[in-house]
């Protein structure tokens, strides 16, 4: 994973104050950082193994970061950290965190995968910092909250005297409803039809007539672009 969990690297607090014009493409060399020495992207305890990632994805990844005016950065490596929810680019070798108060979001450029910052939810405890993976954005929009929890070992290895963390990861599939709240589901056709919760019958009729049993995020946006544009009627 290119050493992310051990890497001992300076991190700089990317504080944007950007004046870029709009006939110029703003690039993260326009950023003004200030720098933290001797902070860790990943605190190692040498009495402790930890088992899995807080990373979303085991590399670095290259991406585009959003600014808040919605112009893109240049490509960058790209790495987001779903237990402290932070966003990593690695600039000349320097890795940097980005503030969420000044981005829009961010996208890996291979798998198209983008996340927004900016949404509120006390109950999913989502807050405008927390990016959320976008798979429709409509009228209605189909989030993904990425959470990675950190479980305590409490009991050391008789043979290595160590204890062992775990990473565990979890998708919450949340349907952003016209009103602004939010709606738990799963990526099935029941589930969803009843989470949408309007239009039920016209909504049946088109997963039958188009064959699409919504088993994947594919089919689930064929669904939301139907959804929509009953919601135009």
């Amino acid at each position: 994973m290119n050493n992310l969990k051990t890497i001992s690297l300076s991190i700089a607090i990317a504080m944007f104050l950007i004046t870029a014009t709009d006939a110029q493409q703003i690039t993260l060399d326009q950023v003004q950082v200030t720098n933290s020495t001797g902070t860790q992207i990943y605190t190692t305890n040498n009495d402790k193994d930890v088992q899995g990632t807080p990373f979303y994805s085991e590399d670095w990844q290259m991406g585009k970061v959003i600014f808040n005016n919605s112009k893109f950065s240049k490509e960058v490596p790209l790495s987001y950290n779903s237990y402290t929810q932070e966003l990593f680019f690695k600039q000349k070798e320097i890795i940097k965190v980005l503030d969420p108060k000044q981005i829009k979001g961010f996208v890996f450029t291979k798998t198209g995968e983008t996340f927004k910052y900016g949404n509120t939810s006390e109950e999913f405890e989502i807050t405008p910092a927390t990016p959320l993976r976008v798979i429709y954005d409509g009228k209605v929009e189909l989030l993904v909250l990425h959470q990675t929890v950190r479980t305590r070992g409490n009991t050391k290895d008789p043979l290595t005297g160590k204890v062992t963390d775990r990473y565990s990861k979890s998708e919450t599939y949340l349907i952003k409803k016209t009103d602004g709240s939010f709606k738990k589901t799963r990526i099935r056709k029941k589930n969803m039809i009843n989470d949408l919760g309007t239009h039920k019958k016209q909504l049946e009729k088109f997963t039958k007539d188009n064959k699409n049993k919504v088993k994947s995020e594919k089919d689930a946006v064929e669904l939301l672009e139907f959804y929509d544009s009953l919601l135009d009627k």
